[in-house]
């Protein structure tokens, strides 16, 4: 339960490490000194936060480093609440298994409470929810991380899907808690919401793979 991953477009990489190359091969003139060097370094590295994965569900969250209003942090959050909720009602209603079908229900009550707790938040603090490249990218990653729910088979394979999507979707929303939204939070209020969700958040993780192993253990039919 990603963003997009940014590389070097191969021609870039080539244009940075051909002058390098070039030189290594020609022989140093004895009347020309060594000068040194300015530019880009040999070898650059993307500025990219390391993400989770999962072996089921490879997709990743990777967001822009550029810092965040708590009006920001507060329309990702609502993303997220609803984003969870939508998914979560429809696996409630197709899955087979009942611990399943339960943890289902939960997670959408969390998402409902936290969307009820963070509108109260920028009502009382006069916060309007702004949207921006880090929300409109997290809403293309949980998408992309329940889309295969589409075409899972109803029974064990949709659920284990389901729980598998559910693994990845919360690994995500604790990491984007921690890496972008605690280090730019300002509002103590949001900080301490933002705190609740955190531990909600891990509770459900524990236990979606808790279901996962119990789902593995099945005997396939």
């Amino acid at each position: 339960m990603s963003f997009t991953r940014t590389t070097l477009p191969l021609t870039v990489a080539l244009a940075l490490a051909l002058p390098g190359v070039a030189a290594a091969d020609m022989p140093p003139g004895p009347s020309q000194p060594s000068t040194p060097t300015s530019g880009a370094p040999t070898h650059p590295s993307p500025s990219t936060s390391p993400t989770h994965n999962t072996e089921q569900n490879p997709t990743n969250v990777q967001t822009p480093t550029d810092e965040l209003s708590d009006e920001e942090i507060l329309m990702v959050m609502e993303t997220i609440n609803d984003t969870s909720a939508e998914h979560n009602r429809r696996a409630q209603k197709a899955a087979k298994n009942k611990r399943v079908k339960k943890f289902a229900e939960m997670r959408v009550k969390h998402a409902k409470g936290a969307k009820k707790r963070q509108t109260a938040l920028h009502v009382r603090h006069k916060l309007k929810p702004k949207t921006g490249p880090t929300d409109v990218a997290y809403k293309a990653s949980m998408t992309e991380t329940y889309k295969d729910l589409d075409t899972a088979t109803r029974g064990n394979e949709y659920d284990t899907t389901y729980i598998d999507d559910e693994v990845q979707a919360l690994t995500n929303v604790l990491d984007t808690i921690d890496r972008r939204f605690m280090p730019n939070v300002d509002l103590p209020e949001l900080r301490d919401e933002l705190n609740t969700v955190r531990a909600q958040v891990d509770s459900d993780l524990k236990e979606a793979e808790a279901i996962r192993d119990a789902l593995r253990a099945l005997p396939a039919t």
